[in-house]
């Protein structure tokens, strides 16, 4: 991700994506980092230097559930800020992109856990070296892209930036607008909402034709998202694929996209935190899955707007610390916006499924497992991750003005099986420990997690300056007040974005 703010609702990208959608520009800008690089022959003639500056602060409030006696402060608020320098030179048969990236927060907190972390204050203070105040400076990105070594063939090589679902263009706004929204990282991605974020180490390489592109990684992903320490390569985790997509232009929309994929993951860290439902000890990671999945997502001119659909799947076969590992996970989505109405309202709704596990007594394991994503575009309140999951939603968008953006989601949420665990968690962030990445709270019998509501506003006071809000409430349900007295979440932020690139 390049752009200073993450493509999440309430947040950064969020603003521009939104605004692009209503006004029919999305694609027309600057490429997003994790995307496709450009056709095949785009490298420029001569050699030129770009260099640009951004910035992210973010105040964030949380009232999580109320604990028992025993446990520790639900409420809290903090200050986190991620500043970026980055450098990208061009040449006809190189391009270069350097990046450095430096965190700090202030008043992190210092009690909000027990029974486990109560939300991302807690997780920062935790891998942060349990300081309430900290900054650390890395290495962001370090990569070279050789443009057209073949025929439509490129290859970038280094610590590089990486999106699942968002390797190919299908020059439809509305398309890819539900792609940023609803399909990008869902299994790979940078933790781009998070203030530390991730990259990844490794080879992309894209062969790209006027109607498909075919892309394959093999990559080990960096320390980041809440680590005390970001920018060491995890070593012990691998992740590398295959995927093929139909892809189009502005000049040659593809109204409707299709993508299949295919990703391995080994996980043989020194972690001692095993995240499902068995209770057993491990001494280190010992995982090895595949997924195998594929995507469709449409939009078409429909009564003066404009009808859109997703739907997604994903199935898993492989090893679980020695157990038969079999899930998996589907999406259906659908949408519909009025294009010549006032406010250019786009109402979404859909249903998400991630299978958990049945039972913790057999040698089976069930539990869906969401690789490496971005959790937070599918959990704005990042109190559950798209595991052992029931997820039906919906959700409106507008723009009342040109500069101003307004979403609301409502989620039912349920457990896709009882005898699994709550899960919270975006992936690996260290590479050894007591922290995995992933974490699970008892079920207490029961599949009714809770109700969410969701309201996010984007302004943009000039082309370089942004100001984001978000304010996320839950209602908990018979999981949540099994293990908490109180069945309430509260979750707010006010985040400022600015950026400048040279030209």
């Amino acid at each position: 991700m390049s752009a200073p703010g993450p493509d999440v609702p309430g947040s950064g990208l969020a603003r521009a994506a939104l605004a692009a959608l209503v006004t029919g520009t999305l694609g027309a800008g600057p490429a997003v980092a994790g995307q496709a690089p450009g056709a095949a022959g785009a490298a420029p003639p001569a050699p030129t230097w770009q260099a640009s500056i951004s910035n992210v602060a973010r105040l964030e409030s949380w009232r999580f559930f109320e604990p028992p006696p025993t446990g520790g402060d639900p409420d809290y608020a903090f200050l986190g800020n991620r500043l970026r320098l980055e450098l990208r030179g061009r040449w006809r048969r190189v391009q270069t992109t350097l990046a450095a990236q430096h965190v700090g927060f202030v008043g992190l907190p210092e009690r909000a856990s027990n029974p486990g972390p109560f939300g991302t204050g807690a997780l920062y203070f935790d891998q942060g070296g349990r300081h309430a105040n900290q900054q650390q400076l890395y290495l962001r990105y370090a990569h070279v892209r050789f443009p057209d070594l073949a025929r439509g063939f490129d290859l970038q090589v280094g610590r590089m930036p990486y999106t699942s679902g968002a390797e190919a263009p299908s020059g439809v706004p509305k398309v890819e607008a539900v792609k940023r929204q609803r399909l990008d990282a869902r299994l790979v991605g940078e933790f781009e909402w998070a203030i530390v974020q991730r990259g990844y180490d490794g080879v992309r390489a894209d062969i790209t034709r006027p109607s498909w592109r075919a892309t394959g990684i093999a990559f080990m992903p960096t320390q980041g998202g809440f680590a005390r320490v970001a920018g060491p390569t995890i070593t012990d985790v691998f992740v590398g694929g295959v995927t093929a997509s139909s892809q189009g232009s502005a000049q040659a929309p593809r109204r409707t996209q299709v993508q299949g994929f295919s990703l391995y993951y080994a996980d043989h860290r020194p972690v001692t935190q095993r995240p499902d439902n068995t209770g057993r000890a491990a001494a280190e990671a010992d995982i090895g899955i595949t997924t195998i999945g594929g995507t469709l997502i449409g939009a078409y001119p429909a009564a003066g707007g404009e009808v859109d659909v997703l739907g997604w799947t994903a199935w898993q076969a492989g090893d679980w610390y020695g157990q038969d590992h079999r899930a998996h996970a589907f999406a259906a989505e659908a949408g519909y916006q009025w294009s010549r109405a006032g406010w250019r309202p786009w109402i979404r709704a859909g249903l998400f499924r991630a299978s958990g596990d049945e039972s913790a007594a057999d040698e089976a394991h069930g539990t869906f497992f969401p690789l490496l994503p971005t959790v937070r575009r599918y959990s704005q309140t990042t109190a559950y991750s798209t595991m052992n999951l029931n997820d039906v939603f919906v959700s409106a968008q507008a723009r009342p003005r040109s500069t101003l953006g307004l979403r609301l989601d409502v989620h039912r949420l349920d457990l896709a099986s009882a005898g699994d665990l709550w899960y919270i968690g975006s992936g690996a962030t260290l590479d050894s420990g007591a922290v995995f990445g992933y974490a699970g709270r008892r079920s207490n019998g029961s599949t009714r997690l809770g109700t969410s509501v969701e309201g996010s506003a984007d302004f943009t006071i000039t082309p370089r300056l942004s100001v984001n809000g978000f304010l996320g409430w839950i209602k908990g349900g018979r999981v949540v007040t099994g293990t908490f007295r109180g069945d309430h979440l509260w979750f707010g932020y006010v985040e400022s974005v600015f950026s400048f690139t040279t030209r």
